[in-house]
Formats: structure tokens, sequence, C-alpha cells
């Protein structure tokens, strides 16, 4: 089986190429940045035409706003009964255009989201979204991954779940950073911060340091960011106006509701911060 990477040099374009080649495949890589692989059965070329000729799997692995034209710039060169793979984390309109392109080249479209960084270890515990493009997405999904967890679900479902788990958290890192710029500088945070406090800007900080690009693409290309960030800024409403009214009884009432629903993290996710924050400061 051949495997060409569209992406190759990139995170996850380099991951897909480590893990393909962990499982004893032929993998062919193209990538505008050229990085070298010392390995027998991978073969870089700069054209992502070249690339797929005779591939079994593509995985487009190139930046989320530029899936469809990279698709379109390489179609003609897919062979009938290639498989497609894509793993952009906002499906909307992007889905529809990407089948409509690969079946008229008469190969399939297996729609995946990867919920994992680039650094995981390809032994390492791999956890795909599965989109239900087909009846047979699921099977082409363990056959390609058969020591993954596989979480099916539809596109829409998918986008709502993206909503929270990644447009939120996001918002959430970005305006945490964008309210403490506005008080302290960096390292007059860091001489006085807590535990809790170091983690929370550590974790934005992450954020900050990801693609501007990536990031507002997933933010206003998903339908539901907005619904989630309406849902948040209610929440801070109605803490705000607790503190404004200096209502302790009223504070507590909704900490609480809110300690009893995470009551089972609670102490496990208490350890994890000290912990997280004792390594960041050895």
């Amino acid at each position: 089986m051949k495997v060409a990477v569209i992406g190759s040099s990139g995170g996850m374009g380099g991951f897909f190429v480590r893990y393909f080649l962990s499982k004893g495949l032929e993998v062919v890589g193209s990538d505008s940045r050229k990085r070298a692989l010392k390995n027998p059965h991978f073969r870089f070329v700069r054209s992502n035409a070249e690339a797929v000729v005779g591939a079994d799997i593509v995985v487009v692995a190139t930046p989320i706003d530029t899936t469809v034209d990279t698709v379109r710039g390489f179609e003609k060169s897919l062979s009938p009964g290639a498989c497609v793979v894509e793993i952009t984390s906002v499906k909307g309109k992007t889905l529809g255009k990407l089948r409509e392109r690969v079946s008229a080249r008469r190969a399939t479209l297996l729609s995946l989201h990867p919920l994992f960084g680039p650094s995981l270890k390809v032994q390492g515990e791999m956890k795909l979204c599965v989109i239900e493009t087909d009846p047979g997405s699921l099977a082409t999904a363990r056959s390609l991954f058969p020591d993954a967890t596989l979480i099916p679900m539809k596109a829409r479902e998918h986008d709502r779940m993206m909503g929270m788990i990644l447009s939120l958290t996001h918002l959430v890192n970005i305006a945490y950073a964008g309210t403490v710029s506005r008080y302290l500088g960096h390292d007059e945070f860091r001489k006085i911060q807590t535990p809790t406090s170091a983690v929370q800007l550590t974790l934005a900080e992450g954020v900050l340091s990801q693609s501007p690009s990536l990031y507002s693409y997933i933010q206003l290309e998903n339908e539901f960011s907005s619904e989630f960030a309406d849902a948040l800024i209610a929440e801070l409403g109605s803490l705000k106006r607790l503190i404004d009214r200096k209502d302790r009884k009223g504070f507590e009432k909704r900490f609480g509701e809110l300690s009893k629903m995470y009551a089972g993290d609670s102490k496990a996710a208490l350890d994890l911060v000290y912990q997280a924050f004792e390594k960041s400061s050895r």
C-alpha cells in the first residue's frame, strides 16, 4: 500500500508520515518546505500531483483554509478507488466541496479530526473523530488506525462539539491573556503567580503560540463559535453582578453548583495543577 502525505513537513503531516512508516508502508511526502527524513520507505517530492500518483491513501495535512484548493490541485492525479483523508477541525462548508471533488474522480473521502497534537508518539493513545461521510467511513478508519479510539459523529454534530472544545477554550485563554496584559507585564506576573494563575497563563501562552490564521479560521468559520461566546459572556456577566452586589451567598451557591458537577475530578485536577506548577518552577 502506498500513502501520500500532502503537507508532510508540517506538524500533523509529519505525524502521519511517522505513523504510516511505523506500519511498514511506503510513504511519499510533498510540501513547499523540504524536511530531511532518513527512511528507505519514505520519498519526498515537491509536487502534490506527483505525490498522489498511484497512492492508495492520500492524507491532506495542509492549512485548514487551503484544504479545498489543495485537493483541487491534485485531484486529476488521483487513482480511482483511492481514499483521501482530510483532517480539518471545522467541517462546515468544506466537507461538501471535498466530497464533490473526490467523488468526481471515483475516489472516497475519509473525514477525520485528530484529537491530539503532532508531538504524540506514534504508539501513543490516538483519539480520532470520524465524520460519517458514507456507510463505510468507520470501517475505513478502523482499518487505517486499528489501535486508535474512534468517535463517530455527523459533520454538524462535530462542529457544535468543536465550538466548545476548541473555539470556547481558545477564546477563554485569549481573553485571559488580554485582560492580564492590561495590568501586568509578563515578568511582573510571573514574580507573584500562584499555581492556578501560573497554569492558566501557560495555557493562554500555549494557545497564543499557534498560528493566528488557523485560530481565526476556527473561530470565524465554525457556525457555533458565536453561540458559545455569548454563553461565556452571560456566565461572566452573572458572576460580575454577584460581585457588584457583594452577594456572597449567591456566589457561593453558583460555585457550589459547579463544584458538584465536577466533583469527581476536582481533587485530581488540583493535584495536576500543583504538579504542573512545580515542574515549570524547577
